[in-house]
């Protein structure tokens, strides 16, 4: 039986606005426990492929060569060698080196051999790299009389692993900025980003999207937030007399994303920097009402600390006034008190900052769902009492025997992820405990994860320091189960660490 193709996995995984899952994942690559897990687009978007390859014109040439035979005899026999050299080096390191060279060099190239040839290999594989080099090499036929090709396109491009493969082959297209804005509306990770930043605001209806709905991403809002700053014409927006709730949402996210420059440039190269903030800071006043708004008004009065700008005193009292308001307290108690609230971080991190003491209300909100607030376990093992319920809790709901199934290089659970992720959080805070919680400890010895037989150890070694005693004295239980284990650990540092606290 033959696999089915990418393209038509996409066509059929499309909900009814025509979009896929967020967490739509092609099911052809079982990804190994022991490897890095990517989001789709993930490993161009942050171009891991530029690394480590220094001459991609000798896989280009390889590649080149065997594709201009299969051109020329009108069959496919090459596919299963290209797609061998394409996954050993990445097609992003090669794929444009070899659209070049075709290029240059078309003698003898049957152009319609190659438009079907690519047609084959991105809408009828099963290969996600031969897909990458189907779409690639349509960018070298014109497509503008090929409306079936582009809206076969179009689909693919919402699989964001391909989205800038798509962007680059509608280049030349006289509708492509119709196209780009088309995928934009569909796409939410690293495609939107690449789509985004190649999207011009060629009318109203672009425009008004971009500022409203275009910086929001699932990666990082602040890769979008000078692009959306200058296409949306933000300064424009914000010297008018009004904005509706919708809207200064938006221009919330814009300017949050505006003030974190860690991935790209932002507010210290945007043009109306300080007009803007202080227009934003005018509707804000009336505008911020929710616990997210607060944290946005949190992160901006951070940000004015150390800014170097000729209105920052003016701009932080305007940011105090909001800041100080008595009712702040209460929302952010509602908050705690529904413990599936989606604002729940915003309320912990505000709380954090205002020098609130929520930790009761955290402490109820982790007894009602230990796994799901496992990362706020840090506010919450400051107290001894909490951290002892806390313990015996998680120590009955979590599966411990189904996790302990034994030696492994995994960098992730195979099974019960979410289970695994919320023990290492509690490893974390029992190295504050000695005795407490062995049975834990001694799951995360018996783990398959690499990371939480680590963690163990390191809770242990601190047990050793705090007691001054041997681990011996301090269990021998979990001196037994470290003894058993440590001849068979497969990772280095973590069997370094096993054989100090067996000769403590």
């Amino acid at each position: 039986m033959s696999t089915q193709s990418i393209y038509n996995v996409i066509f059929e995984s499309l909900n009814s606005e025509g979009e896929l899952s967020h967490n739509f994942m092609l099911p052809f690559e079982k990804v190994s426990p022991n490897e890095l897990r990517f989001m789709p687009g993930a490993k161009d978007g942050i171009g891991i492929f530029h690394f480590g390859l220094k001459h991609p014109e000798k896989v280009a040439k390889k590649i080149v060569k065997l594709l201009k035979s299969d051109w020329k005899k009108g069959i496919a026999n090459s596919q299963s060698k290209i797609a061998e050299l394409l996954h050993k080096h990445g097609s992003l390191s090669v794929v444009d080196t070899i659209l070049n060279s075709i290029r240059e060099d078309h003698n003898g190239v049957d152009i319609k051999n190659m438009t079907d040839y690519a047609c084959r290999l991105a809408f009828h594989t099963a290969d996600e790299e031969l897909v990458k080099l189907g779409i690639g090499m349509l960018g070298l036929v014109d497509l503008n009389n090929e409306q079936e090709i582009i809206d076969k396109l179009l689909i693919l491009a919402l699989y964001e692993e391909f989205t800038p493969y798509v962007i680059v082959a509608v280049s030349n297209c006289k509708s492509r900025n119709d196209i780009l804005f088309k995928i934009a509306q569909k796409v939410h990770g690293w495609g939107k980003i690449s789509t985004m930043e190649r999207l011009e605001p060629a009318s109203d209806e672009i425009r008004e999207w971009i500022l409203r709905k275009g910086c929001a991403n699932s990666i990082m809002d602040a890769y979008l937030g000078l692009e959306c700053a200058n296409k949306g014409n933000l300064i424009s927006t914000l010297r008018r007399n009004s904005l509706d709730a919708e809207l200064f949402e938006s221009i919330s996210v814009i300017i949050d994303a505006l003030l974190d420059e860690g991935p790209v440039d932002g507010i210290s190269v945007y043009e109306h920097a300080e007009e803007a903030l202080r227009l934003y800071l005018q509707f804000a006043t009336d505008h911020v009402v929710t616990v997210k708004h607060l944290w946005r008004i949190l992160n901006l009065q951070g940000w004015l600390e150390n800014a170097e700008i000729t209105n920052r005193d003016e701009l932080s009292k305007m940011c105090d006034s909001i800041v100080c308001r008595a009712s702040w307290k209460e929302l952010i108690c509602e908050i705690f008190n529904n413990s599936d609230d989606e604002q729940f971080f915003y309320a912990s991190n505000a709380a954090s900052r205002l020098n609130l003491d929520v930790s009761e209300f955290i402490f109820k909100a982790v007894k009602q769902n230990p796994v799901k607030h496992s990362g706020y376990l840090s506010v919450v093992y400051q107290n001894p009492e909490y951290a002892k319920q806390l313990t015996e809790i998680y120590e009955k709901v979590l599966p411990l025997d189904d996790m302990a199934t034994g030696m492994g290089d995994f960098l992730f659970a195979e099974n019960l992820s979410q289970e695994h992720h919320c023990l290492d959080f509690v490893l974390q805070e029992l190295k504050n405990y000695p005795k407490m919680g062995e049975r834990l400890v001694q799951a995360a010895l018996k783990s398959p994860v690499v990371r939480e037989r680590y963690g163990a150890c390191k809770v242990l070694d601190e047990w050793t320091k705090m007691l001054n005693q041997n681990l011996q004295s301090i269990s021998p239980n979990l001196f037994s189960v470290l003894k058993n284990i440590s001849g068979i650990e497969v990772d280095s540092e973590t069997k370094k660490n096993m054989k100090k606290l067996l000769k403590i």
